[in-house]
C-alpha cells in the first residue's frame, strides 16, 4: 500500500512539474522589455469546452477538436537578442533533462523550431514548441489531455495543404 501511495504521488508531481515548468519560464520573461506574453488559462479553455463544434481553422487545418482538451497554455515572443538566446538556452536545458521527447525539427536559413512532447501512452500531456533565430526566440508550452490520434490528423492535414 505505501509503494502504491508513493508511485501515485511521484505521478502526480510529475504532471504538475510539467505544467509548472511552463508557468515558470513564463513568469520570468513576461514583462520584460522586448517581450511578448500570452497566457491562456484552464478557465478560459474549460469555457472552449462548451461551444459545440468549434471550428478554428488555420489554412486546411481544424484545431478545434484538439484545443478542446487543453488546459493551459503560454506563448512568449521575445525580440530582445540576449533574452532570446537566454530563453532558448533554458527551454533546451528544461527538455534536455529527459522527460520531453523531440517530436520534429525543421530547419531553415538560421532559424530552428523545435517540438518536444511529453506522453503517457497515447495521450501528449505536455507540448513545447521552441523558434529560434539570430536575434529572436518564440516558446509555446500547451498542457492537457491531447489524443496523439489528433495531432497525428493536424500534421496529416498541415502536410497535405
Amino acid at each position: 500500500m505505501k509503494r502504491s501511495i508513493a508511485i501515485l504521488s511521484l505521478l502526480l508531481l510529475a504532471l504538475v512539474a510539467g505544467a509548472q515548468e511552463g508557468k515558470d519560464i513564463y513568469n520570468r520573461y513576461s514583462g520584460r522589455k522586448g517581450v511578448s506574453a500570452v497566457y491562456i488559462s484552464p478557465t478560459m479553455f474549460s469555457m472552449i469546452r462548451t461551444i459545440p463544434d468549434i471550428q478554428v481553422r488555420t489554412e486546411e487545418v481544424n484545431l478545434g477538436n484538439i484545443i478542446k482538451t487543453f488546459d493551459g497554455m503560454y506563448i512568449l515572443d521575445v525580440e530582445n537578442p540576449d533574452l532570446a538566446s537566454e530563453l532558448s538556452a533554458e527551454v533546451e536545458k528544461m527538455v534536455g533533462q529527459g522527460r520531453y521527447e523531440l517530436l520534429m525539427e525543421a530547419v531553415e536559413e538560421g532559424e530552428t523550431m523545435h517540438i518536444y512532447i511529453v506522453r503517457d501512452g497515447d495521450t501528449v500531456t505536455d507540448f513545447i514548441m521552441l523558434v529560434h533565430e539570430p536575434g529572436s526566440a518564440s516558446v509555446i508550452s500547451i498542457t492537457g489531455s491531447m489524443p496523439m490520434e489528433e495531432l497525428s490528423k493536424i500534421v496529416a492535414s498541415a502536410s497535405e495543404s
